[in-house]
């Protein structure tokens, strides 16, 4: 994957789930006597949006260093591939607790912000483990060519 594509995917993404988990809730306590909601089905969205935030936030501090990282040498960035893949795998199990509040009596307009967020983590998950894959598992003469092709078309210009 070009590294272009990746930076202003992980971006958009982590950013729209930032901003989804935060109106879920926002909107669940706010709109309590509306939505006829339950405290404990408050208190679980409110633990589950807030698993959401740190893992976006997560993400957006990876994205804000990656300039840095692609510059650094065919190791370094490597290491970063790791180190995100571990992160996103350990993501994974909480998508899947997450999906399950669609199990549970929610108002309509909870179950659409739920399938909005749940679309956003998967594309999340499979656009950070498509990098991993290209930086971790690719031959090592191909990774190391498409990392170069990066850098003088994106780095290498700017100077």
């Amino acid at each position: 994957m070009d590294f272009k594509e990746f930076h202003d995917g992980l971006l958009s993404l982590s950013l729209i789930l930032f901003l989804f988990s935060i109106t879920l809730m926002i909107g669940s306590i706010v709109l309590k006597p509306y939505i006829d909601i339950q405290s404990q089905e408050r208190d679980i969205i409110f633990i589950l949006s807030s698993i959401n935030i740190l893992f976006s936030l997560y993400y957006l501090w990876n994205v804000l260093n990656l300039h840095k990282k692609y510059r650094l040498e065919s190791k370094n960035i490597i290491k970063f591939a790791k180190n995100i893949g571990i992160v996103t795998l350990i993501y994974i199990p909480h998508v899947f607790v997450f999906a399950s509040l669609f199990f549970r009596n929610l108002h309509n307009l909870e179950i659409l912000m739920i399938s909005l967020i749940i679309l956003t983590e998967i594309l999340l998950i499979g656009l950070v483990l498509k990098e991993v894959y290209d930086l971790v598992f690719l031959e090592e003469s191909r990774r190391n060519a498409e990392i170069e092709k990066d850098r003088k078309k994106y780095f290498e210009k700017t100077k």
